[in-house]
This record gives C-alpha cells, sequence and structure tokens, in this order.
C-alpha cells in the first residue's frame, strides 16, 4: 500500500526547515563559487605555464638561423645566417674576438667597460618587392641580470622607443647617406621606410651606465609591426620580405663614441644577436639573450672563455627577466 502524504504548509516554512534549507543552498552556493574559483585559478595556471613556456621557445628561437635569406649580405659574416653572441655578458675588452684588434690595446684588456646600448637593423631578404609598407619598431626593453643579487633588472628606464637611426651601406653604398625615412604612426609609435637602394636601417636608444663587473647576462626584446606606407594605396603587404635582428653593444665608458677607440674599425663587436626574424602584419615580439645553447661564437679567439660569456638556458628559465609576450599584445 502506497502511503501519500504531504506534510502541512506552516511545515515547510518553520525555523527548522529554513534553516536546513538556508545551511543546503549556502554549501551548494560555496561549492560552486570555490569551485569556479579552483578551475580558474588551475585554468589561468596552465594558460600562464603554457604562454612562458611558448615565450622561452621564442627566445632559444631568436637565438638560431635567420628566418629568411638577407639581400646581398657579407657571405662570410656570422650575421647573415644566424644570431651570434660575441661579448655576452662579459663587459671587458679580453671578450672581444681576435680579429677585433683596435690601436689602443688598453680596450683588448680585462679592463671592464661600464655603457651599454640596444640597437636593431631593419633588413629586406631577397623576396622582398613590396614598395607600400613601413617597419614599426616600439617597445624597446634591455635588461641586465646582476651577479650581486641574481635579479634582473630593466636599464632603459625612460626610452622604449627609437631615438637614432642610419642607414648601412649594404646593398647600395651610394643611397647609404640619404635621411632615413622615419615617421610618428596615429598611435605614437615611430615606423621606418626603406630607402629605394634598399639599405638596411640602423637604429636604437641612447647609451646606459653600468657597472661592468656586476653583468651576469644580458636580455633584451623589441616589438615590430609591419603597416602600409600610404593606405590609400594597394596593400601589397604579401608581398613584403623584411627582417629584424636586436641586439646590444658595449662602451668603455659613457662618453666614448664609437671612433674614439676603436680604430682602424668603425664599429665594436656586439654582446649579442638575435637571428633576423620577419616583420609581420600583427605586432611580433623579437628577442636576444646571451644564453647556452646555443652560446656563443665558437672559436672567435676571445683572451676570455666562452663559458664566462653566458648563462644556461636552464638558469635563464628557473629565473627570468619580466618578459613580454605575444599573448600580452593581443589583449592590449
Amino acid at each position: 500500500m502506497t502511503i501519500n502524504y504531504k506534510p502541512p504548509a506552516n511545515y515547510l516554512f518553520s525555523s527548522g526547515a529554513r534553516k536546513s534549507m538556508y545551511i543546503k543552498e549556502s554549501l551548494y552556493r560555496n561549492f560552486c563559487i570555490n569551485g569556479s574559483i579552483v578551475i580558474a585559478l588551475c585554468t589561468l595556471f596552465f594558460i600562464s605555464n603554457h604562454a612562458f613556456s611558448n615565450i622561452i621557445d621564442d627566445i632559444k628561437a631568436d637565438m638560431l638561423l635567420n628566418e629568411a635569406e638577407l639581400l646581398d649580405a657579407p657571405v662570410n659574416a656570422g650575421w647573415a645566417k644566424r644570431a651570434n653572441i660575441t661579448m655576452g655578458g662579459a663587459p671587458r675588452g679580453d671578450a672581444t674576438p681576435s680579429w677585433w684588434q683596435p690601436n689602443d690595446k688598453y680596450y683588448k684588456s680585462s679592463a671592464y667597460w661600464h655603457a651599454i646600448t640596444p640597437w636593431f637593423i631593419i633588413y629586406p631578404g631577397t623576396m622582398h618587392n613590396a614598395s607600400n609598407v613601413r617597419v614599426k619598431i616600439s617597445e624597446i626593453k634591455l635588461y641586465i641580470l646582476k651577479r650581486s643579487s641574481n635579479t634582473w633588472e630593466l636599464v632603459n628606464t625612460d626610452d622604449a622607443d627609437p631615438t637614432w637611426q642610419f642607414h648601412q651601406s649594404y646593398i647600395s653604398s651610394s643611397t647609404a647617406s640619404q635621411k632615413v625615412n622615419k615617421r610618428i604612426e596615429p598611435d605614437g609609435k615611430i615606423s621606418f621606410k626603406l630607402n629605394k637602394g634598399l639599405n638596411p636601417i640602423h637604429g636604437g636608444i641612447h647609451k646606459y651606465e653600468i657597472y661592468g663587473p656586476d653583468v651576469k647576462a644580458v636580455y633584451a626584446q623589441l616589438t615590430t609591426e609591419l603597416v602600409l606606407d600610404d593606405p590609400d594605396k594597394r596593400d601589397d603587404r604579401v608581398e613584403a620580405q623584411l627582417l629584424v635582428s636586436v641586439g646590444a653593444d658595449y662602451y668603455p665608458d659613457m662618453n666614448l663614441r664609437v671612433r674614439d677607440f676603436t680604430a682602424p674599425h668603425y664599429w665594436v663587436p656586439a654582446v649579442a644577436a638575435s637571428r633576423f626574424g620577419l616583420v609581420k602584419r600583427d605586432p611580433r615580439i623579437h628577442h636576444v639573450a646571451t644564453i647556452s645553447p646555443p652560446g656563443p661564437i665558437k672559436n672567435n679567439g676571445s683572451v676570455l672563455s666562452d663559458s664566462l660569456k653566458i648563462i644556461p638556458v636552464t638558469e635563464f628559465e628557473a629565473n627570468p627577466p619580466l618578459i613580454e609576450s605575444e599573448l600580452d599584445l593581443d589583449t592590449l
């Protein structure tokens, strides 16, 4: 026999019943909220780790082979094929390669150097056929890992956009002296356009003072974007093949210019330089780091051991600088 029982209406709204229902609803609500938080935190943790792993992969890739063949680049130049680490995290004269022999041998000694500047090079590839394009360069960031604290320090806290630029003589020496075509875009960022001679553009920001003995490693990044020169003309960005390398140079001190100490040379060996990476329609971050692998240029003849110019990539992964990724750019 089935007994059909329906509680009195006043029972359903009695204090005991209300309390029981309240407790059950609270537990359920807290479970849902806290469960959502846990799921959200786990998701964020997973995304964060995945994004960080991607950044590290990008950094390591940027220290390998160029992404395209450079137009009329010197055959024997290492940078024409790949990234390179020359002086690395060792700002001192005996970290320079054997082929760099300034007249003043003091600059080949173990004396430390105390200034640094980040730079970039815009270079056309052999398949570059676009004429209505510009390269936007922004967010230049230079970090130094300090030996004394094992912490990364952002060096350029004032300027993140280019402050100087000139043409290199590669490809067309007769047009290298022309003024660089530079303009400020609507978003305030700076862009550059190659001249008719397709001379590479070398630029950067000014020198910064450092304490040479405290430098353990160097990392730098910048952001590029391929934009139109004239929006009213045909969009030929699909025909563009422009590449960018980011790097840095040490100087013995803040007051010296290249010509003051490098003669008979006209340049100073780089800290390091990234591979030449393609500039794309979407913002892209290019990286350079004094890490191993890949490690320094082999057998460059420096007096200082190559092992003192780099840190292992595992150490970089365990203690990275505050680096920005394309994921961050997508959220801007």
